[in-house]
């Protein structure tokens, strides 16, 4: 499942990005993983869609993380995404 997120994630993500996610995979550290792949969209300013959000919240769920503690953070991104778009014009 995380290799398929990573895989939506290519497009916007830095090849730097994706290796430091995947040494935490690497590593057996997938909770850090998955926090570290959040950390870099909201630090970053990504756009994500939501399909990677769904993602998320799958892996957090199969993890039994929470997931809207994830979700959350993407969610705030995207919205802010949203309402800065339309004041750059």
């Amino acid at each position: 499942m995380f290799t398929a997120l990573l895989r939506m994630l290519e497009e916007i993500f830095s090849a730097a990005e994706i290796a430091e996610v995947r040494e935490f995979l690497d590593a057996g550290e997938y909770g850090l993983a998955l926090d570290t792949l959040v950390d870099i969209v909201v630090e970053e300013g990504k756009r994500v869609d939501d399909d990677v959000a769904l993602r998320v919240r799958m892996l957090a769920t199969a993890m039994r993380l929470e997931p809207e503690a994830y979700v959350s953070r993407l969610a705030v991104q995207r919205e802010d995404v949203k309402v800065l778009t339309p004041r750059m014009f």
